[in-house]
């Protein structure tokens, strides 16, 4: 898995998609529809955009703590073999600083959480600022 995040509209989309230009890519947007699509190994890579809104959803549907659920979906990710194809594309949010209203601050602690998980068990993890890959982890075969 290849967990790519950075501030809003700062080039993660672009860059991903230079950076897998030559590869066969399944594109889902999380923000259009933030239901998790079911896997198809059609595609070389399955891109999940706007991983934040996901997040979000999980919190108005109040059924578990977000990052709990997040920790599960990686494990059912791995177990699914769909793990090696997967690009999850995160926005940061809040950058340090604590909104004053609750399920904003739930925002973006669950987001917080979910991101460690998410960059714990990726094999690549980028940040990227004004369109510039800073490289924070790759491991190697």
């Amino acid at each position: 898995m290849h967990f790519v995040f950075g501030g809003a509209f700062t080039g993660k989309r672009k860059w991903v998609k230079q950076h897998y230009a030559s590869e066969s890519i399944k594109w889902h947007c999380l923000y259009e529809d933030a239901v998790l699509p079911a896997f198809e190994f059609e595609e070389s890579y399955i891109v999940l955009e706007g991983f934040e809104h996901y997040v979000k959803e999980l919190i108005h549907s109040e059924l578990e703590s977000p990052h709990l659920v997040v920790k599960k979906l990686i494990q059912k990710w791995r177990d699914s073999g769909v793990w090696e194809q997967l690009i999850v594309i995160g926005t940061e949010v809040g950058k340090g600083i604590v909104p004053l209203d609750p399920t904003e601050r739930q925002w973006r602690d669950e987001c917080g959480y979910a991101y460690q998980h998410l960059a714990a068990h990726a094999k690549k993890v980028d940040h990227i600022w004004y369109g510039i890959a800073n490289r924070l982890k790759e491991e190697v075969q």
